[in-house]
């Protein structure tokens, strides 16, 4: 019988397996010791771009992001055994397909959006949930840029502000069940070498 998988919380989400295939390192600072996350005013402002689309002013300059019906939707499922949380941006129940936004400098390509992990964990985590994967995500670039003056915001450290350009480009992104049958080897290895080095963790303390 296999060793019983033992996670630091409980759960495996698309951060934490990105970070420990990252950063062995910044995982056991991060989530075996309880250490300070990385932030930078760049990862703040990514998760206040949801909040600020609310706002009426950010509807008529982005009005394309405002098109699925649930927002933020949290799915727990279990994958080969491994548990996992997911929230998605986006999320259309009829269809059940996501949309995902990203902002930053750094533009998006179709190249970026097929190796992008996190889409496929996520259609992962739906079929496991369903019992059907998504036929496909979309991806929305929000670009954004370094304004000149500094202004106390949710996103600002006395540094230059980070501003949304107005410029977005969307990627429409199909699934396939083979991929989706590597993503549920890839978060299987991972949750076990997790699992494994946070045993021996605990045995030190």
């Amino acid at each position: 019988m296999p060793n019983k998988i033992i996670l630091p919380k409980n759960y495996l989400s698309w951060s934490a397996m990105n970070c420990w295939e990252s950063s062995k390192a910044r995982f056991r600072r991060e989530y075996f010791e309880r250490g300070k996350k990385l932030d930078t005013k760049y990862l703040r402002f990514g998760k206040g771009i949801a909040e600020m689309i609310e706002n009426d002013t950010y509807k008529k300059l982005l009005p394309e992001l405002i098109v699925c019906e649930v927002r933020e939707h949290e799915i727990r499922t279990t994958v080969l055994g491994v548990p996992i949380l997911s929230y998605l941006d986006d999320y259309n129940p009829v269809k059940n397909v996501f949309r995902e936004k990203k902002t930053g400098k750094i533009p998006w390509t179709m190249a970026k959006v097929i190796k992008h992990g996190q889409l496929l964990f996520y259609a992962t985590a739906l079929k496991h949930d369903l019992g059907k994967m998504p036929e496909y995500c979309d991806l929305d670039w929000i670009e954004t840029k370094e304004g000149e003056k500094v202004v106390d915001d949710f996103w600002r450290e006395n540094e230059r502000a980070v501003q949304i350009t107005g410029k977005i480009q969307s990627f429409h992104r199909e699934f396939d069940v083979r991929e989706i049958e590597k993503m549920e080897e890839r978060i299987l290895k991972n949750a076990t070498e997790i699992s494994d080095a946070y045993k021996a963790f605990l045995n030190e303390i």
